[in-house]
């Protein structure tokens, strides 16, 4: 008989239920040294059906030793080793097959259940894994709100609460710097004098929002340069801008009309590139306004935002965190690393905006920073 109508056979007696006759078939077959990952299933499912876990497991074995991707093999030692009270090892099984499963196109309706079932046995083993890790972290005496948010994110990235998120550039990475989402404004000795203007701040403000004039949209058409519509808000004046400075030079006429604002920043360690930065102005975003997920271009520098005009239901994300802007409280945060804000609001949401070095560059980098740039745009 060949080893294909054997395998036909041994099938054939599993379905009327007899796997021992199905096994009194395939196990010579084993023996004389066939190795073929049906021949294998089958034996596994037979030693299955007749309650022998032990010696299904051995065949399961055998099966992912020439198949290693096999899905129902991976299914069935996950299985194995989720009875035998070892859901680590189980889940790295059920963790392989459901990569598998979803490389794998065209899955019959039963194997597509079966992925459903150990996804929910994945998430059932990460719960309990958690619940203990965290009852073992307290039992040893560590407190993670007392040790500090870095901790406490650290396990919630473990956890897959969270996930990281890492500096990424659109146009110039400088190496060696801290992935720092958002910066704490009690780092900053500039910080409480400039959120004391606030109030000086916002009333100039709302000197220039009685007309809106100077406001443009944000995201502009640069010229000579190709059309790039960034998520559809090229022009759109649902985020639009009040320049103080833009690119580094001084609209005279809009800082004649601030001069608390621009008194408030004098002496700020704020970025000096020639034809590119500072740039300080209000940003207002209107209602139902969103700025999709990006990155900026560069990671030398953190943008701050001071919270002038804040309605409920405003709210930025940087990375993996989410804070809502708070009247009159700065935001520093590093923009290189993804983040996205909104306003669902029914009213204008106005902030302040402008840029300042990195505190970890030295005067000696900073100048550095500013020549490579002034030379590209010298070229």
């Amino acid at each position: 008989m060949t080893i294909d109508a054997t395998l036909q056979s041994a099938a054939a007696m599993l379905q009327r239920g007899d796997p021992r006759g199905a096994l009194r078939l395939l196990q010579p077959v084993a023996d004389g040294g066939e190795r073929h990952p049906a021949l294998f299933t089958l034996i596994a499912q037979s030693h299955s059906e007749i309650g022998d876990r032990a010696a299904e497991e051995v065949w399961i074995d055998r099966l992912l030793e020439i198949a290693p991707r096999h899905l129902m093999g991976l299914i069935r030692k996950g299985d194995r080793r989720w009875d035998a009270r070892d859901p680590r090892s189980a889940v790295s099984f059920y963790q392989m097959a459901a990569k598998v499963g979803a490389a794998t196109p065209g899955l019959p309706l039963n194997m597509a259940r079966e992925l459903q079932r150990i996804a929910r046995r994945t998430e059932e083993a990460g719960s309990n894994f958690q619940g203990h890790l965290e009852d073992r972290i307290l039992s040893g005496g560590v407190d993670p709100a007392a040790i500090g948010a870095r901790f406490a994110e650290s396990l919630d990235i473990l956890f897959q609460r969270k996930q990281p998120y890492f500096q990424q550039p659109s146009a110039f990475f400088y190496p060696r710097l801290p992935h720092i989402q958002f910066y704490e404004r009690g780092a900053f000795e500039w910080a409480e004098r400039v959120e004391a203007e606030t109030d000086a701040i916002r009333a100039e403000l709302v000197e220039l929002l009685k007309s809106e004039a100077g406001f443009k949209p944000y995201v502009q058409q640069e010229e000579n340069r190709p059309k790039m519509d960034f998520h559809d808000l090229l022009d759109d004046p649902n985020w639009s801008a009040f320049y103080l400075v833009e690119h580094g030079t001084m609209n005279e006429a809009h800082a004649a009309r601030c001069p608390r604002t621009m008194a408030a920043l004098e002496a700020l360690p704020l970025t000096q590139m020639r034809g590119r930065t500072p740039s300080v102005f209000f940003s207002m975003l209107r209602p139902g306004a969103r700025i999709p997920p990006h990155t900026g271009m560069l990671n030398t520098r953190l943008v701050c935002h001071l919270p002038l005009v804040v309605p409920e239901g405003c709210g930025i994300r940087v990375g993996n965190e989410t804070r809502e802007w708070e009247e009159g409280k700065l935001l520093i945060f590093d923009d290189s690393i993804e983040h996205e804000a909104w306003n669902d609001s029914a009213h204008n949401r106005v902030v302040l905006i402008f840029d300042i070095w990195r505190p970890e560059l030295s005067d000696e980098e900073r100048r550095g920073i500013a020549t490579i740039f002034e030379a590209i745009d010298g070229v």
